[in-house]
């Protein structure tokens, strides 16, 4: 199977080409510069292939889904994250809406087989439970997505992707992934400075954000529902095309400090126990979520506790820093 990876030189772009090469699929990463130190420390001895470009850039995706004779696209790459949304919102739409048109509409045109987006938890408002389920709003005719622009960029990507399946005999997927952690990762979310200045011997310090809690999923567990995704048959989604991908149990920034004290000694961690006006507004979509039609479409359960994801995260950041890359 030949493979496209949009955001195949990022963070857990880097880990899905891995998985990808690893099961023996021609790999193409889309990518608009390419892998880092880190994400070819995560593909090791597997090189797939790296072509430049941008989501915007219409023509070369096309051009390098018809040269690679792609079956597969997954598109991971975005703009992420409320701070950056609010603070370049034209950006945000741009590449989050209209790339991922770009890339529905070479899947249309070159008949690629199934595209699967990584949306997020960010496309929720909170719902009526404890638990978020795929079923609970996405939008409020009173106030805005709490994930700012981010997050309505990714609610509105999984309306276009849902109408290119329901019009254009699309195979359309989109997993709301949540709080992605391990090494290599690039947004803070206070577990990556927890981890690696505990590891460097440096400490941490947070002036607010202890109760903000996260669905925090290990990468592995995330690639692993992915490629389960790549491999089912079409007829597995007929129900439902929108899965949440996630360990199931929010934790606190306090709690996920508590631990890190604990599982790597001498970590210096200090954290507020209140939360900015801003972090209060983001935490209203920051809960556990509901996992089970994931197990029911793909088989999929997560397997990493959030204990053992930060001991594999701090012996592959070990083993990154010793190599002197």
């Amino acid at each position: 199977m030949n493979a496209l990876v949009t955001g195949g030189a990022g963070f857990l772009g880097s880990y899905l080409m891995n998985a990808l090469l690893a099961a023996g699929h021609n790999a193409v990463a889309y990518d608009m510069a390419p892998p880092g130190p880190e994400a070819l420390a995560i593909t090791a001895e597997r090189r797939g292939r790296y072509e430049i470009g941008q989501t915007s850039d219409q023509a070369r995706l096309f051009d390098v889904c018809r040269s690679n004779a792609i079956d597969v696209i997954v598109h991971t790459a975005s703009i992420v994250g409320l701070d950056v949304s609010l603070m370049q919102p034209a950006a945000t739409y741009q590449t989050n809406i209209m790339g991922l048109v770009n890339v529905c509409e070479a899947a249309r045109q070159l008949k690629v087989r199934r595209l699967i987006f990584i949306s997020s938890n960010a496309a929720y408002h909170k719902g009526p439970g404890p638990t978020l389920r795929e079923i609970d709003p996405v939008f409020s005719i009173s106030e805005g997505n709490p994930a700012g622009h981010y997050g309505t960029s990714k609610m509105a990507g999984e309306a276009i992707g849902m109408a290119y399946a329901t019009f254009q005999e699309l195979d359309f997927i989109a997993l709301r992934v949540t709080a992605i952690y391990g090494f290599g990762m690039r947004s803070a979310m206070f577990i990556k400075p927890m981890v690696e200045n505990a590891l460097r011997g440096l400490p941490s310090r947070f002036a607010t954000g202890g109760p903000m809690k996260r669905d925090y999923t290990y990468v592995l567990d995330c690639v692993d529902a992915i490629m389960r995704c790549i491999d089912a048959p079409a007829s597995a989604f007929a129900g439902q095309r929108v899965l949440n991908v996630a360990a199931g149990a929010a934790r606190s920034a306090a709690e996920v400090a508590a631990l890190v004290r604990r599982l790597i000694p001498g970590a210096s961690i200090e954290i507020g126990d209140s939360l900015t006006e801003i972090e209060a507004l983001n935490a209203k979509m920051r809960a556990s979520l509901d996992v089970e039609a994931a197990k029911r479409v793909l088989g999929w359960a997560p397997r990493w506790s959030l204990e053992d994801g930060i001991m594999d995260y701090a012996a592959r950041f070990k083993a990154f820093t010793a190599s002197g890359a």
